[in-house]
Order: structure tokens, then C-alpha cells, then sequence
């Protein structure tokens, strides 16, 4: 039951029927949404450790407003431990690892075909996992894996600036490089990847093409060993 109502409810957020700002307590928002009262408070709770909503003392639960730093702070977390990880995992990953990361893409893809937006997402979160735990460590798995749930409960998605088709195909370039063994090409590709989700993101939030093309990813190019130099 508090699964079914954390979706009811998340959507009611989403969807404006909870409105960002706004001060509610738990018994309003099950009679509002015609629920009882305790899975709301377990989703509330839940909803809370996403950030999307707060508990405030004798006063009720307020719900939060996205902000661009919120973005910026969710997406800094991605690329500091993604870009690494592909980077490592393209040259650990085992051929049955690689295997799972292609049969996601290609469900991926299936998903393309009929128009199952549901079904996208898991498959992407899955393919993103996968690399995540080729690359070894399971503490960064973990990291992003509540960073991804944070963004699904936010409503974060591209889809309203860019098809399906175009999200597949920035999955395929980082299989193809990782396929190629190329930690260097796996690294850029997922690099390239998270900042055009970014800005896509910040610009559908803000209105601002300018606020999207300014942002600029925490973490300095990756750098392979031949073109280094000692200080």
C-alpha cells in the first residue's frame, strides 16, 4: 500500500496538485488524495529522504520547489562518480558484464519501438547500474542508485526536449566504446551524456537556453596516461 500511495502522491506533486511551497498536513493529504493516513506518512517519509518534501515541526509537510542548484547538486553527484566508473569498467568488465549492458540497450531499444517511456527508464536505470558494478565498487553503486531515485521522484526527465531515440542513441556510443575495451571513449561519451542531460535540464527549469549552456561539470577531463606529465 505505501508503495501505490508514494506513486499517487508523488505524481499529485508532479502534476501540480501539490503545489511547490505549499504547507499540508498528513490527514489533508489523505483525505485529499482518498487514502488513509498511515502509508501516507510512510511515503511522506520516504519522499522526504529524496528531498522533495520536509517535515516541519507542529506545522505539517511543506513541499519543496526544484531549483537549479538542486539540479546542479544531483548531477555534480553523477558525473564525479560515473565518468570515473566507466572509465574503469571498460577495461574490467568481463564479456557476460558487457553482454547484460547490451541486452539493456537493446530493451532499450524495444522500448523505443513501442513507445514505452516506463519501460525506458528502468531499462536506462539498469544499463547505468550495470557499468556502475562492472567498475567494482559497490559503495558508488549504492551512491547512485539513491541519487537516480531522487530523480525519479523529482520528475526529472529530457523527454519533453529530446525523443527516446536520441537518449538511445548516447546509451549505444558508451556500449560501443566500452565493447571497444576504450576507457578513454567510454569516459567522454558518459561525460557527454550527463552535461547535454544537465543543460537540457536546467534549461527546461528555467526557462534560460543561456542557464543550461553555462553549466560546467565538477570534474576535469579525463586525462590518459601517455599524454601526462609529471610536475
Amino acid at each position: 500500500m505505501t508503495t501505490q500511495t508514494f506513486e499517487v502522491i508523488r505524481r499529485a506533486i508532479l502534476t501540480g496538485e501539490l503545489a511547490p511551497g505549499t504547507l499540508h498536513s498528513v490527514v489533508g493529504i489523505a483525505a485529499q488524495l482518498g487514502v488513509s493516513r498511515t502509508p501516507v506518512r510512510e511515503a511522506l517519509l520516504q519522499l522526504a529522504t529524496h528531498g522533495v518534501v520536509s517535515f516541519e515541526r507542529s506545522r505539517g509537510v511543506r513541499i519543496l520547489q526544484m531549483t537549479t542548484r538542486d539540479i546542479e547538486e544531483i548531477y555534480s553527484i553523477r558525473f564525479l562518480l560515473e565518468v570515473p566508473s566507466v572509465y574503469r569498467a571498460a577495461t574490467m568488465m568481463n564479456d557476460d558484464q558487457i553482454a547484460s549492458v547490451s541486452e539493456a540497450l537493446e530493451k532499450m531499444g524495444k522500448a523505443v519501438e513501442i513507445g514505452d517511456e516506463r519501460l525506458f527508464q528502468e531499462e536506462d536505470v539498469k544499463f547505468h547500474q550495470l557499468i556502475l558494478e562492472g567498475a567494482g565498487n559497490e559503495r558508488v553503486t549504492q551512491s547512485v542508485a539513491t541519487t537516480r531515485a531522487q530523480m525519479s521522484a523529482r520528475g526529472l526527465s529530457t523527454t519533453r526536449t529530446r525523443t527516446l531515440t536520441d537518449i538511445w542513441r548516447v546509451h549505444e556510443r558508451i556500449l560501443e566504446r566500452i565493447q571497444a575495451r576504450d576507457n578513454q571513449g567510454a569516459a567522454q561519451a558518459m561525460h557527454d551524456h550527463l552535461l547535454e542531460t544537465t543543460r537540457l535540464l536546467l534549461t527546461q527549469s528555467t526557462g534560460d537556453p543561456l542557464t543550461g549552456a553555462g553549466f560546467e561539470p565538477p570534474v576535469l577531463p579525463v586525462v590518459s596516461p601517455q599524454n601526462s606529465s609529471n610536475p
